[in-house]
């Protein structure tokens, strides 16, 4: 399995969630939770660990707690494996298939960031140390003419990612603007690419949720379900 690594701080609490901040076109949810195969995303919607993200022609932004937004591009998949654990204070993401951008957002003291943020594929290994960075995979159910040109591999907005094939390979260290590509065990690391350069511009757009906000969106959703559990409760009664 292939893992990407991100470490940043953050205010931890009982059960972290991710939030849907931005969608456009076609998106669904799927999971464990869901009574359907494919449940539509809404803006303000709510994902726990075990949840699916697939995009067919949209895109979908998510907010996972106040510790990172991610974008998935058209045609892609990512699976929420855990979110901020408890114990571990790590967040992994599956990426099934797809592009997947992903910052983090620094911490307000400047502190050294600490939890530990892993994006799973199976091509690669890669622990990240910075804050901007692409994820690269086949298209899934689709081709995303607009980002067909990106090969299977990591590409560095800013920080510094370590690549390595699987989890005994040797490590590549590949900053700021340089990518590296995958091609079974083989990488080769060079110069990020134009085009490329040109797409990560879309990190700009990205906006993290005040934390304030956040905690009252979590404890709205958490009130919500609460009501419904009583509900049902009282129903089988």
């Amino acid at each position: 399995m292939s893992i990407f690594c991100l470490f940043f701080t953050l205010t931890l609490s009982a059960e972290e969630v991710g939030i849907i901040s931005f969608i456009q076109g076609k998106n669904y949810l799927s999971g464990p939770r869901f009574k359907k195969a494919k449940e539509p995303v809404k803006l303000g919607s709510i994902l726990k660990k075990g949840d699916t993200i697939t995009t067919e022609d949209g895109t979908c932004e998510i907010q996972l707690a106040t510790q990172a937004t991610i974008r998935l591009a058209k045609y892609s998949s990512v699976q929420i494996e855990d979110l901020l654990n408890p114990k571990s204070k790590s967040t992994t993401l599956k990426l099934v298939g797809g592009k997947l951008f992903v910052k983090a957002h620094k911490p307000e003291s400047g502190l050294p960031s600490q939890n530990p943020l892993s994006v799973v594929n199976p091509s690669f290994v890669a622990g990240v140390r910075g804050t901007e960075f692409l994820a690269a995979a086949p298209d899934t159910a689709g081709e995303n003419e607009d980002l067909s040109k990106i090969e299977t591999g990591v590409y560095v907005n800013e920080g510094t990612v370590a690549v390595s094939p699987d989890k005994k390979g040797k490590v590549t260290l590949v900053t700021e603007n340089e990518e590296v590509l995958v091609s079974g065990k083989e990488l080769k690391k060079q110069i990020l690419d134009e085009f490329v350069k040109e797409k990560m511009r879309i990190f700009q757009e990205f906006k993290a949720i005040k934390e304030e906000n956040y905690q009252r969106i979590k404890e709205q959703y958490e009130n919500n379900d609460k009501l419904m559990n009583d509900y049902k409760g009282k129903a089988e009664e």
